[in-house]
């Protein structure tokens, strides 16, 4: 499992919410009382079954001129109606990576998808009826990798009167022949059925804004079967879901005392639980240094993962030993749980 620091996934965020200033204004929460087109399906949890045309008429005009806003560079049209929690998320990612807010979020913002080229299967409201996830089928290229059919879920929040949009994911249904038939057929209860499809339960709540960085931090999970929720120094809160990722810590690290606190439970979307790996790095800002891991979880397949409290030191000479002409013994890591001796490879 130590293998798997050797090199850092760096996460993207999708930052999305954003509607041009001239935008004719959109209606009130979508309602989950009984309307003239029928009565809505409310789920105990609290999801409902929107009305199917309203519901991609206010997904498809958000977005849509949301891609068009960022395009433009106009921040104004951005602030109106991005997500608050999304907007302060965004600006901590960039100030947390030494970036200046907003001119670095305009200058790396990759171009959105076109919905055109994606097909809608269908809307499930949530929170009341003031959050949305909308559900569009469609062919995507991530990366080098050929185009795979994929599900782009775009989550909506209503907050100060307008809706906004939150963010946006893919998922990969290459591997799923069954899921893709029925939103193919536009079954909307498969939408009920995997929560990846689901609106939020609540408005997302806006974190703190954080300060300028001592030391660049990014946090790095490998979690098959788990979901991890993990909270850094405090202020910065990541959630990992059976996936593999590496976020940057808002605020990031500091010389001297740290602070992690998490919690792993098994994963709804999986039954296996392989090994797992929870690393906070260091990362380097002076070319030709390495990131350094200054704390670790790691289990085999067999152990059990268990949450906890655990404070962690930055220490000068592991800052030292970022750089490769450093000659001075290897500085470890703190364990969370004792690592298992290494088995003997004779020659």
């Amino acid at each position: 499992m130590r293998k798997l620091f050797a090199a850092i996934i760096v996460a993207t965020i999708t930052c999305a919410g954003v509607v041009t200033a001239q935008q004719t204004s959109i209606p009130a929460p979508i309602p989950t009382t009984p309307q003239a087109s029928g009565k809505l399906q409310v789920t105990p949890d609290g999801i409902a079954t929107p009305n199917q045309e309203k519901a991609r008429a206010l997904a498809e005009t958000t977005y849509n001129t949301w891609r068009l806003s960022v395009q433009r560079g106009d921040e104004t049209a951005w602030r109106n109606s991005t997500s608050s929690a999304r907007q302060m998320k965004v600006r901590n990612l960039i100030i947390s990576e030494r970036g200046t807010f907003p001119r670095d979020f305009f200058r790396s913002a990759r171009q959105a998808p076109q919905l055109e080229n994606f097909r809608f299967v269908g809307a499930l409201s949530g929170c009341a009826g003031r959050t949305m996830a909308a559900t569009y089928l469609g062919k995507m290229q991530l990366g080098d990798d050929v185009a795979k059919q994929n599900a782009f879920v775009l989550e909506f929040v209503h907050e100060n009167g307008k809706w906004r949009l939150d963010q946006t994911r893919f998922f990969d249904l290459s591997k799923l022949p069954g899921v893709l038939k029925r939103l193919e057929g536009r079954d909307l209860s498969v939408l009920r059925e995997q929560d990846g499809f689901h609106p939020y339960r609540s408005i997302p709540t806006v974190p703190p804004a954080c300060a300028n960085p001592e030391l660049i931090g990014e946090v790095f999970v490998d979690c098959p079967g788990r979901e991890i929720e993990i909270r850094i120094n405090g202020v910065s809160v990541h959630n990992f879901d059976d996936e593999r990722r590496a976020d940057t810590i808002s605020g990031g690290l500091r010389r001297g005392t740290n602070t992690i606190a998490y919690s792993i439970k098994p994963s709804s979307n999986e039954q296996d639980h392989p090994g797992m790996a929870i690393g906070v790095f260091v990362m380097p800002e002076t070319a030709g240094n390495r990131p350094v891991c200054v704390f670790d979880h790691v289990l085999d397949a067999e152990d059990e993962a268990k949450g906890g409290n655990f404070t962690f030191a930055v220490t000068n000479e592991q800052i030292a030993s970022m750089n490769p002409q450093y000659k001075g013994e290897q500085p470890q890591p703190m364990h969370a749980v004792p690592l298992k001796p290494k088995k003997n490879n004779k020659r």
